[in-house]
């Protein structure tokens, strides 16, 4: 009698992990095929505000002047992507690979990048006001006349990235990187230095 309950017993276990992975699966389907179809609306009709595309894989894709305003692109793959003046405003970019990405004029403000991939990105003239950038890895990004007052960057690693003539009015430095770092003719009325002293 015992052995037929612990038979029942593990029959029953086998059979709720086995539902369990049917349902994980099937939302993972349903995920996967809504982040395609997010995409194809996203390339046909050049917009996708607030649509979800976290995790997608944008690698390389030509994605000039869209708008993706209040976006999910959560840890998006969007490696040599072309994003040039695109409006990503208020968009969530956390954990992003945006390496060698393009998106010179692009609208960043308010934009969530904490602890994304922007290495020898462009980013030049881009509007990055109020963005979230902290422990960003920028090495060798292209930050020329970028606007980034009251940009949060703590922790940020700018090894040789190029800032020149940046507006960093307000921004926070605190501990990031800045070896070899290009700020000729940075604005930095106001910046929280990488230790911790305010620059007047």
């Amino acid at each position: 009698m015992k052995q037929k309950k612990v038979v029942s017993a593990i029959g029953l276990v086998t059979f709720i992990l086995i539902a369990s992975l049917a349902t994980s699966s099937i939302i993972f389907a349903a995920k996967s095929s809504s982040v395609k179809h997010q995409i194809k609306h996203l390339l046909t009709g050049r917009e996708c505000q607030e649509c979800n595309l976290s995790g997608a894989n944008l690698s390389g894709i030509f994605l000039e002047g869209v708008n993706l305003e209040n976006a999910n692109l959560e840890n998006a793959n969007l490696w040599s992507a072309n994003l040039v003046n695109a409006n990503l405003k208020n968009a969530n970019l956390a954990g992003v690979y945006l390496i060698s990405g393009n998106l010179i004029g692009a609208n960043l403000e308010g934009t969530n990048l904490e602890s994304a991939f922007l290495e020898d990105a462009y980013l030049g003239g881009g509007n990055l006001k109020n963005a979230n950038l902290k422990g960003v890895f920028m090495k060798g990004v292209f930050l020329v006349d970028a606007d980034l007052e009251g940009a949060n960057l703590e922790g940020a690693n700018l090894w040789m990235a190029n800032l020149e003539g940046a507006n960093l009015k307000g921004a926070n430095l605190r501990n990031a990187l800045l070896l070899d770092t290009n700020l000729t003719g940075a604005k930095l009325n106001g910046t929280v230095m990488p230790d911790g002293t305010r620059h007047e």
